[in-house]
């Protein structure tokens, strides 16, 4: 009879054990959100938001340091809490929800949350809250003008595990997404970052002259490309003799008797035929033969003699 009562005793304490375990496995939180803000300082402004999984009459949960200015209000308005600070802080609330209002607001701020090591700013918090949670979702916006250190400084990580990284524009931000964690998963977020490289007077003087020196090329190349006339251009590259010529064609309108150019430049014939017919290859001019006399005319396509 009394090994019998002992297995009865022995089978009644694993089930109120397993009833326990059970309730305690069951998602006590349906989402938990944590969004913390880094000033330049090194001072955390974190907002907790919780929406538990059925209306709770007590919270209470421990953050590693001290915090200071917390506030706790949900859809009913202010909660009360209790906040007991030494190495730790621990926070316990009595909390009037209902099936329909079941989410509340924590913030506080803490300057524990981040230190320096060298010329690195190192960002390290457990906000676990000792309860399962279905879903999690934690943001990190690092202080304007900063950004993660692209390499590890004495061992710890530069880049976040599981994050993803991205910008508002003037902040980077840290961000992580959990599904399904255990009553005793940690929560706990690193972040090593740096100042953003700022340009000395010394770097910007240099950099401005070379993009001035840049922009002066750019523009001499744009006023041969676009500015300076065609006819110029060709010009530019005539010998004497070639320049000659082309001032009489010019001068006679752009067509001209090849006869009356030998008049007008006092060449021989043949230095003539010779010039003619390096400007024809050049694609200056052309020669129509009309009788037994050659006519010189510029092709207007290439030059703009008007």
């Amino acid at each position: 009879m009394l090994i019998y009562f002992v297995r009865l005793a022995a089978t009644v304490s694993f089930l109120i054990t397993l009833l326990l375990a059970t309730s305690v496995v069951l998602a006590q939180i349906q989402h938990y959100s944590v969004d913390a803000a880094l000033d330049g300082s090194g001072r955390t402004k974190i907002k907790l938001t919780i929406t538990f999984s059925q209306p709770e009459t007590s919270f209470e949960f421990s953050i590693l340091g001290k915090i200071e200015k917390f506030n706790a209000t949900s859809i009913e308005g202010p909660i009360s809490c209790s906040l007991a600070t030494s190495g730790v802080s621990l926070v316990n609330c009595k909390l009037n929800l209902t099936a329909l209002k079941r989410t509340i607001d924590l913030s506080f701020e803490t300057n524990d949350f981040v230190r320096k090591i060298g010329d690195n700013f190192y960002f390290d918090a457990d906000l676990g809250l000792g309860k399962a949670v279905e879903s999690a979702f934690i943001s990190v916006r690092l202080p304007e003008g900063m950004a993660l250190v692209s390499e590890d400084v004495r061992g710890r990580l530069s880049y976040p595990e599981n994050a993803t990284i991205v910008s508002d524009g003037r902040h980077h931000i840290v961000t992580w997404k959990f599904s399904d964690l255990s009553y005793n998963q940690p929560l706990r977020f690193q972040i090593l970052y740096e100042k953003m490289q700022i340009l000395e007077p010394s770097q910007l003087f240099l950099y401005g002259g070379i993009f001035i020196a840049l922009a002066v090329i750019v523009a001499v190349l744009a006023y041969f490309r676009y500015f300076r006339k065609p006819e110029k251009l060709i010009l530019s590259v005539l010998d004497d003799f070639e320049r000659r010529v082309m001032d009489v064609i010019v001068a006679a309108g752009g067509m001209i008797n090849q006869k009356k150019v030998v008049q007008e430049t006092n060449l021989s014939k043949a230095k003539v035929s010779r010039v003619v017919k390096s400007l024809v290859n050049r694609g200056i001019i052309e020669v129509e033969r009309h009788g037994r006399a050659n006519k010189l005319k510029i092709i207007k396509k290439k030059f703009k003699f008007f």
